[in-house]
């Protein structure tokens, strides 16, 4: 009896570290550390500070999609021009945003950087910022209607997010002070394999030629990068890690063999 009890003892201590080493093993394929972003940040109660870039406001191109509102006492002109916010021809319509479908409705800025708004007639705002652009409609509106209040804004800032995320897509931004995290925030943040010290932001320049920038998440020096926030049009892209390729290439070989190494380990430590 003493036998079987002892017997039946070392099998349960062998089933447990063969437990252990199990949990030791899944636990080994991937390291935490790399999935934190921030890392140089220090962990303190009291806040830490840190630079941070200074927002510039985005410029208008042409081929932008602007919803312009004009108030004016004037009921059938102010009519008349809102009304023309219509879906814009040749434009996307069924984009998301934050989960959500928008139709995109505006005037469209012509090739040759003016928006022809009824009543107001052509105005250039192309290379003007929203706030220049608002104070231009403005100027112009109120050489027609006296006290006329403007509001504007992007009704297609757009950006794309591709590769190690949950959900990848094109997504129209609500405001223009958007941040590359704000990105990884709309597309369900980083997956696993995710190489968060290795996103790439590719963005066309004022030339029309493509830039392409590495940022890195792990640190807090993303905050002082100059492509910090985003621009209408950028693509974030997010490269996956070795093992996720590696995962690609050989996954069933591996899988297999673990597989069959553990049913041998078993098999072993209950004999």
């Amino acid at each position: 009896m003493k036998s079987y009890m002892k017997t039946k003892t070392n099998k349960l201590q062998k089933l447990k570290l063969f437990a252990f080493l199990i949990t030791f093993l899944v636990a080994s394929c991937s390291s935490s550390k790399k999935l934190k972003y921030f890392q140089d940040l220090p962990q303190v109660k009291t806040g830490t500070e840190f630079n941070m870039t200074k927002f510039e406001e985005v410029k208008i191109q042409s081929d932008d999609v602007l919803n312009i509102r004009i108030n004016t006492v004037d009921l059938e002109a102010s009519e008349a021009i809102n009304n023309g916010n219509n879906v814009t021809p040749g434009i996307a319509r069924n984009i998301s945003t934050s989960g959500t479908n928008q139709m995109i409705t505006g005037y469209m800025v012509a090739h040759d950087g003016t928006v022809d708004i009824p009543v107001l007639g052509n105005i250039k705002v192309a290379g003007l910022t929203m706030t220049e652009a608002i104070a231009k409609v403005r100027e112009r509106a109120e050489q027609f209607f006296k006290g006329a209040t403007v509001s504007m804004r992007f009704a297609n800032f757009r950006m794309s997010v591709l590769g190690e995320v949950k959900n990848p897509g094109m997504f129209v931004i609500p405001n223009q002070r958007t941040s590359v995290l704000d990105a990884v925030a709309f597309a369900g943040d980083l997956t696993m394999f995710g190489k968060r010290n290795n996103v790439m932001l590719i963005r066309r320049d004022e030339q029309g030629k493509a830039v392409a920038v590495k940022m890195d998440l792990t640190s807090k020096e993303i905050f002082e990068s100059p492509y910090f926030y985003l621009k209408q049009n950028d693509v974030v892209y997010v490269e996956p890690a070795k093992s996720k390729l590696l995962n690609a290439d050989t996954a069933s070989t591996r899988y297999i063999s673990v597989l069959i190494s553990l049913i041998s380990l078993g098999i072993a430590i209950w004999r």
